[in-house]
């Protein structure tokens, strides 16, 4: 290989390796989400990707490179969408950002020679692991939907079962189908195969969506059929058959079974069309550079464009001004006439909750036969991985069911009105209302986009992306009207509001 030819095939790798280390932080936080249980196929992405551009090699001539000047328009956008996924806390944009950014690279590589790789792009991604509020309300359903599977399973096969949610009673013992084995493990990964499996095995479109539609009712009685067979053993008296190895083992089993059903489905659709003998066209490489002032102009320009916009991305969210405040550990015990009991978080949950500083407090009252837990984690500033998210996401992972919601505006004593969202949560025979806005620079919001949104206009305009999240949850007492327990809510929100600025800068 001459020296010209290094050079040549160097900067393509130079591109990539400034692309990496540039913004490194994010692929370590990409990292960490791989590493949760549902989205460890994400490991294997990137391989599946280079095989499939390895099947291309004879036409695709990866070698010769177009240094197309239009590919810096995605690899641009992408630094601004990292940017806004920074500044916003929209952890998903970083890393629809990070596939953007590869993409661009390609584009400048290769030109629109790239639309022959349109279908390896898709399968890259999936390295984008799905946005937490929709995990967790897949998570929610596929558990519910594979529950309610099992326990008609169990009473066709002579047991008596109760459903209460995602717990089952069996009499004997009660099983709880969480997160894990919710079956949202086998769901994506099952889309991903439904994907190669139409590429490889189906030519029409209609085939392909075929398979992609039996997804989601495969997930669910692969499932529906584990929880069962698990039910079951407990029934026989073999319920350490059932833990540990050898019920990592039985998913692991029928995942397998999921992807053989898919896998037949997809024959079986193959031979719904006859086999064309026509052989497609190859490939025509043209716009080849061959010169080296344009590419190596290119490359220059990337690595300091991705240099400068790594070291703003770290720096960005860490460098606001934040306002003087007063400690939470002032904050007042008494509320309007509600006299509360300070608590502290573990080193688990702090860790979860990513706050600067916080108040934790469960508040009763003679004349109301209602606990409320109140809960204000404050952030100096706010950023992917240290941010204010609604409460959502952490109820119905604690297996809590949302059975209803509105919006709506209490009168405060400063005469503003303060708009709130209220959930009714529901585990069990328990049912919790739940209030909470985001206390965000002066501002009440209850939207998490709107607030995202905010992040952004203050972190550019005022220096600043401080705020808080206010969280006030009440059980109901037992035929405790509904009218009667908003109410007494708002009016315990209402007094919190009028002492938050000086707790929480405007």
């Amino acid at each position: 290989m001459t020296n010209q030819n290094a050079v040549k095939f160097g900067l393509p790798g130079l591109m990539i390796s400034a692309f990496v280390l540039a913004f490194i932080p994010l692929f370590q936080k990409l990292a960490i989400r791989w590493n949760s249980g549902d989205n460890s196929y994400c490991y294997l992405i990137v391989p599946l990707f280079l095989y499939l551009c390895w099947e291309k090699k004879n036409d695709f001539h990866f070698g010769q490179f177009s240094w197309n000047l239009w590919g810096l328009v995605p690899v641009l956008f992408s630094i601004l969408v990292m940017i806004a996924g920074e500044l916003g806390s929209v952890e998903t944009l970083l890393y629809i950002g990070i596939w953007g950014g590869f993409v661009g690279i390609l584009f400048i590589l290769y030109g629109l020679r790239l639309r022959h790789l349109l279908f390896p792009l898709l399968i890259l991604s999936f390295l984008v692991p799905l946005p937490p509020f929709i995990n967790k309300m897949l998570t929610f359903n596929l558990k519910l939907a594979a529950s309610t599977l099992s326990v008609m399973l169990l009473r066709i096969a002579g047991v008596s079962v109760l459903q209460d949610g995602n717990i089952i009673d069996l009499g004997i013992t009660q099983l709880q189908v969480v997160d894990a084995c919710s079956g949202l493990r086998y769901f994506v990964p099952l889309i991903l195969m439904a994907l190669l499996f139409g590429y490889f095995y189906c030519r029409r479109l209609w085939q392909k969506g075929v398979l992609l539609a039996v997804v989601l009712p495969l997930s669910i009685l692969v499932n529906g059929l584990r929880i069962f067979a698990t039910g079951m053993l407990h029934m026989w008296g073999h319920p350490e058959l059932a833990e540990d190895f050898f019920h990592d083992f039985s998913g692991w089993v029928v995942f397998m079974l999921a992807g053989a059903i898919l896998f037949g489905v997809s024959l079986i659709l193959r031979q719904t069309t006859k086999r064309s003998n026509e052989k497609e066209n190859r490939l025509t490489v043209s716009n080849v550079q061959n010169g080296l002032q344009k590419p190596l102009a290119i490359t220059v320009a990337l690595c300091l464009l991705f240099a400068g916009s790594g070291y703003a991305l770290q720096r960005l969210p860490s460098a606001a001004n934040l306002p003087a405040r007063t400690s939470f550990e002032t904050f007042p015990m008494t509320i309007g006439g509600w006299h509360a009991r300070r608590s502290y978080l573990s080193d688990e949950i702090l860790n979860s909750l990513w706050a600067d500083d916080y108040v934790s407090a469960t508040y009763y009252h003679p004349g109301f036969p209602n606990t409320i837990y109140l809960l204000i984690p404050f952030y100096e500033y706010q950023g992917t991985r240290h941010t204010a998210h609604a409460p959502q996401s952490c109820m119905l992972g604690g297996g809590w069911a949302l059975i209803g919601s509105r919006e709506h505006t209490v009168n405060t004593e400063s005469g503003q009105p303060l708009p709130l969202r209220t959930n009714i949560w529901e585990k069990g025979r328990t049912r919790i209302l739940g209030s909470y806005f985001f206390f965000q620079r002066g501002r009440t919001i209850i939207s998490p986009w709107r607030n995202k949104y905010w992040l952004m206009v203050d972190a550019f305009t005022r220096h600043r992306t401080d705020g808080a999240l206010v969280r006030a949850e009440m059980t109901l007492a037992p035929g405790q009207s509904m009218a009667e327990a908003y109410k007494v809510l708002e009016e315990f929100v209402g007094r919190v509001y009028a002492v938050l600025p000086e707790f929480v800068p405007m």
